[in-house]
């Protein structure tokens, strides 16, 4: 019963971590929610008006 809370809590944990912060441009996203190779990146979805936000995420670095 133990092994199956422990289980529950630290996937709660990992999930938690993983949710991304809303935002309105690219500069309102944590610099250091990616990885070195990518960079945060604001991302509006077709569904919502943009004056309702979007969400953080990783965008891959381009080299110019």
């Amino acid at each position: 019963m133990t092994t199956y809370v422990i289980i529950i809590f630290l996937s709660l944990f990992f999930l938690s971590m993983n949710i991304d912060a809303k935002c309105y441009q690219d500069s309102d996203c944590p610099k250091d929610m990616c990885s070195f190779l990518f960079k945060p990146k604001c991302i509006f979805t077709r569904y919502f008006p943009i004056y309702l936000g979007g969400i953080c995420g990783c965008d891959r670095k381009t080299c110019p």
